[in-house]
């Protein structure tokens, strides 16, 4: 199997705004206005709002239970050691769950021998996946020995990253030139210039690097930013007053972080974001680990930006690839179930609690995930 390809990604950096909009994904909503007139009190007065209040019994309870649900309790980790014996129960749920996602390691001459004869396509998540979930999401740094291993993986095979944060944010996480890289859930993309891409997607329009170098831009949601600008504002507006609640900008989404907010008052954060959105009917909340994330309705995710990229690397449509997705979200889930749909490729969990998922694959941990991407390169 001929695993080497010579390639490289650009270092990439936005082209100047573009006053006609690109949006060419549909969105089930509302039309959008021009900047402007989006937030204007006039435009605002004809649409139906519901008014603000207490969530109703339902739907809070249904915030909550998604809020945990998503949040499940992790074993805490002091200098590399864990400080809390481990369950047995837990130890046995866990292990009866790896009947159904074996893990990517103990498996991984399997994996290799599905790849024989094809050319891999590698996809990463970043936080959980490729550092660890902390307390403060700015100082999500991942180790220099990862760094390494996603250097080395890069040289042989295309290896993008698809992250909810902000694609310069994690850019300068990762700090490699050998990557490709996708932020705000696959709604920022920098990558390859095919022309079949860029004449194909209204949203995709040619730009270049630092370098001069030609490169594709594609933001489906490029006509959303100053939506999620005026909500990323509220947000910091109406949550300053709860200990721990962090609000992140990226870019094309909002994130509300409670990881640090005491768990009787993730309520009041749920209220807080819930009461905002009434005015903006054309984003929508999905729940990450810990983390609220406020987005455009629009017809992308995670899995559709694997597509993109595939295409994009022009390793679509062929039977000769197979493309790895590892990833720990929520939001990973659609690439995963992209990957399982199509059989076209293998989807990696990386959970050290059970959950259940469209992966085929587990890891346990960032270190695990680690020691796959070095067991790739050998």
């Amino acid at each position: 199997m001929d695993l080497k390809s010579n390639h490289s990604a650009p270092v990439l950096t936005d082209p100047p705004p573009v006053n006609k909009s690109r949006f060419g994904i549909r969105s089930s909503l509302l039309p959008y206005s021009p900047p402007g007139s989006a937030f204007s009190s006039g435009l605002l007065l004809t649409v139906p709002r519901k008014k603000t209040g207490v969530l109703d019994d339902v739907r809070s309870t249904c915030w909550l239970d998604a809020m945990k649900s998503s949040s499940p309790t992790h074993k805490k980790i002091t200098n590399g050691f864990n400080t809390e014996p481990a369950s047995t129960d837990t130890d046995v749920t866990y292990r009866t769950w790896l009947l159904k996602y074996p893990s990517a390691l103990k498996s991984f001459e399997q994996i290799m021998d599905y790849a024989k004869g094809k050319r891999i396509a590698l996809f990463l998540d970043y936080d959980g996946t490729l550092s660890p979930i902390v307390d403060n999401p700015d100082r999500a740094f991942m180790s220099n020995s990862m760094r390494a291993a996603v250097r080395n993986v890069a040289k042989v095979f295309p290896t993008a990253i698809i992250s909810g944060r902000s694609r310069d944010k994690v850019y300068n996480f990762v700090g490699l030139k050998e990557l490709y890289y996708a932020g705000s859930h696959g709604m920022d993309i920098m990558g390859p210039v095919r022309h079949s891409i860029s004449d194909g997607h209204q949203d995709c329009i040619r730009s270049t690097d630092k370098q001069g170098k030609e490169v594709n831009l594609f933001q489906p949601a490029s006509e959303f930013l100053p939506m999620i600008h005026e909500v990323f504002r509220s947000l910091v507006r109406c949550t300053h007053e709860i200990e721990g609640a962090e609000v992140e900008n990226n870019k094309f989404c909002v994130s509300v972080h409670y990881r640090n907010v005491d768990e009787k008052h993730w309520k009041t954060i749920a209220q807080l974001v819930d009461d905002i959105l009434k005015d903006y009917p054309r984003l929508r909340v999905t729940h990450g680990r810990k983390v609220l994330e406020v987005r455009p309705v629009i017809d992308w995710d995670k899995g559709k930006a694997v597509e993109f990229l595939l295409e994009s690397l022009g390793l679509s449509n062929s039977d000769d690839v197979l493309p790895i997705y590892v990833g720990d979200d929520q939001t990973d889930e659609d690439a995963f179930k992209v990957l399982r749909d199509g059989k076209r490729g293998y989807g990696i969990l990386v959970s050290s609690v059970p959950k259940e998922s469209n992966a085929f694959y587990s890891l346990r941990d960032p270190s695990e995930v680690m020691e796959f991407l070095k067991s790739l390169v050998m």
